[in-house]
Order: C-alpha cells, then sequence, then structure tokens
C-alpha cells in the first residue's frame, strides 16, 4: 500500500535552505514538493526534510557534510518513494546541546515522528555508523542498506599526509586547517590534485563543510564527550545484520574506507561491494548517474523480498 508521508503532530516550517535543496548538484528540479520540520530530541532539535510517497528511503549523510549531500537523491528519487532525509545532530540545520546521546536513537525519533515503521537506509560514512547501529538495535525496520564511504566509531584514515593533517587539525580544532585537509583527503583523495576533481562537486562539498566547522557548537564540539555508541560495536556483531546490503566506495577514497568496505562485505551475510571509478568519499557526488542507478537496483530488490 503506497502511503503519503504524514508527521501531523509536528509544526511545519520552511527552511532557510529550502529553495536550495529543490536542485540536486546536476540541476535536476524536483517535480514533488518537499516539507521541512523539526524533530525534538534530547538536548537537540533536527531539521527534517520529507517529499514524495510510497516506500520509505531515508538519508543519512557524512560527518564532513550535511543533508545538501543528498540533494541529487532526494530529488530523484521522491518521483517514486517516500523520502526523508536530515541534518544530525550538530551538523546543518539541527542544533546540539551538552548531553549524552545516540545517533541510532535520533534516527529512531526521526522516522518515530514521520510514521515510518520500515524504510530503507541511504548512508555515509558516518551516517553509515549510525545506519548500522540502528539496524542491529531494530532489524525489523531496515529494508536494506545502501553505504556510501562507509566509516564506523574510532576507525579514522591516518596514512596519507593529509589525512594525519586533518587529525592534527581536529585535534587542536583549526578550522582553517580543517577545512583545507578535509577537502585534500576525502575530496581530492590520495591520488588525485585538487585540479582532478570537479570544481561545482568540491565548491559544493568545501560550503557544506565550511558551515559545518564555522559553527559555534557543531558535533564536533561534543563528540568525543557526550556521544554513546553501543557495546560490543557493531563492527563485532556484523554476522547478525540480516538487511541486504551494498557497500559503495570511491576508488580514490582513503584506504582505510577501502578496509573497512571489505570487513564489511566480509562480515555481513548479505553485504556486496561496489567501486565507483573517478570518485573520492562522497561517491554520490562524483559519480550520481551510477550511485543512483544503484540504489534504485537495491531499492526494487528490497521490495520483492517484502
Amino acid at each position: 500500500m503506497r502511503r503519503r508521508y504524514s508527521c501531523p503532530s509536528l509544526r511545519h516550517v520552511r527552511s532557510r535552505h529550502a529553495d536550495f535543496s529543490l536542485l540536486s548538484l546536476k540541476g535536476n528540479t524536483m517535480t514533488n514538493p518537499s516539507t521541512s520540520h523539526w524533530v525534538e530530541v534530547e538536548h537537540a532539535r533536527l531539521h527534517v526534510e520529507e517529499a514524495g510517497e510510497g516506500e520509505p528511503i531515508t538519508m543519512l549523510h557524512g560527518f564532513l557534510v550535511d543533508s545538501g549531500q543528498w540533494n541529487n537523491e532526494f530529488a530523484a528519487l521522491a518521483d517514486s518513494h517516500h523520502v526523508i532525509r536530515y541534518d544530525a545532530r550538530g551538523f546543518g540545520r539541527s542544533t546540539i546541546e551538552p548531553g549524552r546521546y545516540a545517533h541510532h536513537e535520533d534516527l529512531a525519533a526521526v522516522l518515530d515522528a514521520c510514521n515510518v515503521q520500515r524504510t530503507a537506509l541511504l548512508a555515509c560514512s558516518g551516517g553509515a555508523a549510525t545506519a548500522l547501529d540502528f539496524s542491529l538495535a531494530h532489524p525489523e525496520r531496515v529494508s536494506a542498506l545502501i553505504f556510501v564511504g562507509a566509516g564506523y566509531w574510532g576507525r579514522f584514515a591516518n596514512s596519507t599526509p593529509a589525512a594525519r593533517a586533518f587529525g592534527q587539525a581536529l585535534a587542536s580544532f583549526d578550522v582553517n586547517g580543517l577545512i583545507d585537509s578535509s577537502l585534500r583527503a576525502f575530496t581530492d583523495g590520495p591520488r588525485r590534485a585538487q585540479s582532478d576533481v570537479d570544481v561545482a562537486v568540491r565548491n559544493h562539498v568545501e560550503a557544506m563543510t565550511t558551515h559545518l566547522f564555522k559553527r559555534n557548537i557543531s558535533y564536533w564540539t561534543f563528540a568525543t564527550r557526550d556521544q554513546r555508541t553501543p557495546k560490543p560495536a557493531a563492527l563485532d556483531r556484523l554476522h547478525e545484520v540480516d538487511a541486504p546490503t551494498v557497500l559503495i566506495v570511491g576508488r580514490e577514497d582513503q584506504i582505510e574506507v577501502h578496509h573497512l568496505a571489505k570487513e564489511l562485505r566480509d562480515g555481513m551475510p548479505r553485504a556486496r561491494m561496489i567501486v565507483a571509478q573517478g570518485a573520492g568519499h562522497h561517491a554520490n557526488l562524483e559519480a550520481p548517474a551510477q550511485v543512483l542507478g544503484i540504489v534504485r537496483d537495491a531499492l526494487s530488490e528490497a521490495a520483492l523480498r517484502d
């Protein structure tokens, strides 16, 4: 049964970034209007957007950017699915305050507020860690997992000069250093120069990263102190993940990301891995047609299984 999204208990507000969010990086416009609203959770307010109707797919951004990572997928999939994306606490338009929390519990709160009982999860980097934790806590609520450059808590890239520079900038919270090194490490990647990366893609990532690290208070301000992660960690329970999983990793991403993708592939019973050529950490931005095709195929396969 196809169901139109509804969040009747929440006050809907227009996002100050709403006009931009209706456009993909490649300029495709949405044919379905989106609705923005806030979800109140402990110590934060989460900015959520929804559009379309049909089977749900929820999008979780990487932890160097915000929900604008999914502009293309949000617009394209709204024609056939109920699409949901949100800024994780301390990212984008979402707030963060001191106090203990877990990202996968925030995801549960978003889905509950949007009356979604079961969803596919499209997630990048730290968002994939959230999705993995959620899939183990609530396996009945996950129809499929599609990860782009998957990360997990405590796993950091440190084998290249740019990746090490990012770690050093994070330790001292050197804002300009964080922006510069994150772009060199994760957008350009270990083998490419800045000039090898599409200018529009790099500018888009830089805008999101700059907004993140120039906030007065962001996720990274309280991450090590306030974030709770499951024990035992999901990486020790991969054999329990029953959802069909696609692992997309950019050919130009850091080697540690490739190693983790292989670890997930080998440990999860229903996982397969695809390498996106000519793409870095946020592979959907550099290979949008390939990634969107993979996502559509995964959603179709999940629908057949259900």
